[in-house]
């Protein structure tokens, strides 16, 4: 017995082949469409001939041939070819979302409701998509083999390699003899795409198709198109007698390679390294989870030397070394346990160290005929010239992903422009997208192979000159962005008062240039915060002092603005090593620097060390002013409170006799606290309120700086509560109200989390009974925003306001907690305040009989709600009331 057969026949043929219809048993025909016209070589358009395939499922004894119809019997049974898929490794692991998806695209009962919801709509083909060596072609092997098994396709698995990545010449490297010669010499795009062979040819794969689906290879037509409905309608037969087959189409290059074999209404899975536009379902393999990728190497070995090798299990620290180094990439731990597996007494320890030197990690993985940089290398061989110049260049962008514009300033050229370049290369996957829209980067192992090719083609792509680009932005940009943070304290504490005006409208025409908001400023350096910082190491490393320190100093108000302490030390120091050769000034610059990111990160005496050395540098009393004020804030914060408040008097002095009002104001907020901490209570808050009227005065002539007035009144308050702990005024409320929406209006969460903190003391000293849950709710969220911060020191000290604040149980908790903190930070002041407040004997907060506060009901209300109101951005409830002053002695 025969199965069915498909015939193919020409429009022309149709009235001779109707005369043989009688012989044939239960034919059933369907027309296939086609173009309906072609151009032919002289120009002309002509219409071309339509082709229509017939299925019939009668019997025959053999083949008919007449007329120009052709009738070609299909075997009854599955062929080696399609039963022949490539076999599933047993290692595979970490991809069950994605071998789930796949499945479900090729369950049949999602297509005929049967057993669950019919999805009649959704692709008939899946997309998998990923860099070299990811995986991509292992997962769809084990999505083929699972559907086979569980009897989804009987009819087989039709696996093709389509070589799309194949013996292809690179066009994409510019000649070395270019800048021999002086010229930007590049090949031509066009040129370059004429001589690229991507892989199999449709028409030859389709011919192959055919020939394993049994037809005899001389009934085979000879064009693409015509091939192409051949092969939908034999795949067509086979499913209309209960044997469908699944296409897998391997290591796709392009759109224009695979559309010709996608069948009409079967299931296909396809392969490649660029997101092609194919009608699929696109699924885009990433890299495996640390985990997984250990759990990968674990199981290759096992498959390898089986169970008696306890490698990974012996040595776990070294396996995620080696998983980290690999960077999640499946092929690079493959060939890592190929390595390990040829050598069985080779220790993970070893083989991890032997991957850490990077200029050789891509020589290290490497075993017999594969490896990572051939991998890379195919991906980059199909890129144009200007997508591969990008890729190059993209290396002198350091720090871990670049935005857009980062992108132009290296490649010389418009934002437009390297969007599109970014987004080639990501359709390439030799970029992967950031984390957040806008922002790119490289797979680790893909930036060693990158700056490989940079290496090579430094002189054309005029490498060093990209960085210079790079720096200079990088430098125009801090500086604008920052002056937005810095001024007008950092201009305000240096010149008199008239020279102050004229500078800060220059800065504040330069800086509307660059950015038009300070919001705006402060997005664009939390978005570039890790490659500037990444820059004034690389600026180190280059030699270029000058950039590496003006890039250092400017960055400083933006690290003490978001608390990055960590990234401001590091700065700092490469300030202070690029100043030694560049003058007295930049020395002052960098140690002053230095000693304020010593002083945010409590490492006091190595600030005071840092901020000496600077007072020693200053010539003049404009010089020394900002020192001292810096200087005093590391003594208070020291304990040195009679030096600290000997600093601030001695900076006053100073800015009165320049006639700097702003350094005036600034100072009388420090010295402020510094008598806070000298608890003379009266007089602390007679200079603070002068602060506080003096940075008024200037804010309504539009000189002010909201971060000092928003200091200010958190100082006075603070004052006022530590002056008369027993009860709080309206007033104090008010101060920090007014100053929690400055932070508000400035984004400062840091200034926030204090201020939150400083509130639930007020609302408990105002009176527990009827303010006890405010208090309760202001100290939890102190201790929530410090969290999510990072500070774990302040995070302490709200611990112990809430510990104040609480009923036993919570309070307890809460000042066993900020005692382990303190301890662990070597905080002793702090811990023996907590000690002694953990001893007392503490009961549950006054009942509301108890109340002390003496105030209605409609103002306990609004005294609760102030705070809130302010983060909704009612501002207007600030006014609501009359406030009137306080007087603590």
């Amino acid at each position: 017995m025969c199965g069915p057969r498909c015939t193919t026949r020409s429009a022309a043929a149709r009235s001779t082949a109707r005369s043989s219809r009688g012989t044939r048993s239960a034919v059933r025909s369907s027309p296939v469409p086609a173009r309906p016209c072609r151009t032919s070589a002289r120009g002309r358009t002509e219409r071309v001939a339509a082709t229509r395939n017939t299925i019939s499922g009668g019997l025959f004894l053999s083949a008919v041939i007449q007329g120009h119809t052709v009738t070609v019997q299909l075997p009854p049974q599955v062929t080696p070819a399609l039963s022949g898929a490539p076999p599933r490794t047993e290692a595979f692991t970490g991809r069950d979302d994605e071998l789930s998806t796949l499945l479900g695209l090729l369950d049949p009962a999602r297509d005929t409701g049967a057993g669950t919801r019919a999805e009649p709509d959704r692709p008939r083909a899946a997309l998998v998509t990923g860099l070299g060596g990811a995986g991509k072609t292992e997962l769809a092997l084990q999505a083929a083999h699972l559907a086979r098994e569980r009897g989804w396709f009987p009819g087989g698995v039709l696996f093709t390699d389509l070589r799309g990545y194949a013996d292809l010449p690179c066009h994409c490297d510019v000649p070395s003899h270019a800048e021999q010669h002086g010229r930007d010499e590049r090949p031509n795009h066009d040129q370059a795409a004429q001589g690229r062979q991507r892989g199999a040819r449709p028409g030859e794969v389709l011919g192959e198709l055919l020939r394993a689906l049994g037809l005899d290879p001389e009934r085979v037509p000879p064009g693409t198109q015509d091939r192409s409905r051949l092969f939908a309608t034999v795949l067509d037969a086979y499913a209309e007698q209960g044997r469908p087959i699944l296409l897998v189409l391997d290591n796709a290059s392009s759109a224009e390679q695979v559309r010709p074999l996608l069948p009409g209404t079967g299931k296909a899975l396809i392969t490649s390294r660029h997101t092609l536009d194919v009608g699929a379902r696109l699924l885009d393999l990433g890299m495996l989870a640390p985990g997984a990728a250990v759990e990968l190497l674990a199981r290759a070995l096992r498959l390898a030397l089986g169970d008696a090798d306890t490698r990974v299990a012996r040595e776990p620290a070294a396996a995620a070394d080696i998983a980290g180094l690999c960077a999640g990439l499946p092929l690079a731990v493959r060939i890592v346990a190929a390595l390990l597996a040829a050598d069985p007494a080779r220790p993970l320890r070893a083989m991890a160290e032997d991957l850490e030197e990077a200029a050789t990690r891509l020589d290290e993985l490497s075993y017999e005929d594969r490896g990572v940089r051939a991998a890379f290398e195919l991906s980059y061989r199909h890129l144009e010239a200007e997508e591969a110049r990008m890729f190059r260049l993209m290396t002198a962008a350091p720090g871990p992903d670049l935005s857009v514009e980062t992108a132009a300033v290296v490649a010389d050229r418009g934002p437009r422009d390297a969007r599109r370049l970014l987004e080639a290369l990501h359709r390439a996957h030799l970029v992967e997208r950031g984390g957040a829209y806008g922002r790119w980067r490289m797979h680790d192992l893909v930036r060693l192979y990158a700056e490989e090719r940079a290496r090579d083609q430094a002189g054309p792509d005029r490498h060093e000159e990209a960085c210079d680009r790079l720096l200079d932005h990088c430098c125009a940009r801090a500086r604008a962005a920052g002056a937005w943070l810095s001024l007008p304290e950092a201009q305000a504490r240096r010149e008199t008062q008239a020279r102050q005006e004229a500078q800060l409208q220059r800065e504040s025409q330069a800086r509307r240039e660059e950015f038009a908001s300070r919001e705006e400023a402060v997005t664009w350096l939390d978005a570039e915060g890790r490659t500037l910082v990444a820059a004034v190491t690389a600026a180190a490393g280059r030699g270029d002092r000058a950039r590496s320190h003006a890039l250092a100093v400017d960055l400083a108000p933006y690290f003490e603005f978001r608390q990055r302490t960590g990234e401001w030390i590091t700065t700092a120091l490469a300030a202070v090593d690029a100043a030694g050769r560049l003058g007295h000034h930049a020395e002052l610059a960098a140690a002053m620097t230095l000693g304020n990111a010593y002083r945010l990160a409590r490492r006091y005496d190595e600030s005071a060390a840092q901020l000496r050395r600077a007072l020693s540098l200053a010539r003049d009393d404009r010089a020394r002013s900002p020192v001292l004020h810096n200087l005093g804030l590391t003594y208070l914060r020291m304990g040195a409170l009679a030096k600290a408040e000997a600093c601030h008097r001695r900076d006053r002095r100073i800015c009165a006799l320049a006639g700097d009002l702003r350094g005036r104001a600034q100072a009388a907020v420090a010295l402020g606290d510094a008598l806070r901490a000298r608890r003379r209570h009266p007089e602390a808050a007679k200079v603070l309120t002068e602060a506080v009227t003096l940075l008024q005065r200037l804010d309504g002539l539009g000189l002010g700086n909201r971060t000092a007035l928003m200091h200010a009144r958190v100082n006075l308050a603070l004052t006022y509560l530590a002056g008369r702990p027993d009860r709080t005024p309206t007033y104090i409320l008010w101060q920090l109200c007014a100053a929690l929406a400055a932070a508000r209006d400035l984004d400062d969460r840091h200034a926030q989390a204090l201020i939150f903190m400083n509130l639930s003391t007020a609302y408990r000293n105002r009176c527990a009974a009827c303010h006890g849950p405010s208090a309760l709710a202001w100290g939890r969220r102190a201790v929530t925003l410090f969290e999510e911060l990072g500070d774990s020191y302040h995070r302490a000290r709200a611990l112990t306001a809430l510990g104040l604040a609480a009923g036993p149980e919570e309070a307890r908790r809460s000042l066993a907690e900020a005692l382990s903190i303190f301890e662990d930070l070597g905080a002793g002041r702090e811990c023996r305040e907590v000690r002694a407040l953990s001893r007392t004997d503490r009961t549950e907060p006054p009942r509301r009989e108890a109340c002390t506060a003496d105030e209605s009901e409609q103002v306990r209300d609004w005294v609760d709600d102030l705070p809130h109101a302010v983060l909704r951005g009612d501002d207007e409830r600030l006014g609501d009331v009359l406030i009137p002053g306080c007087n603590i002695g």
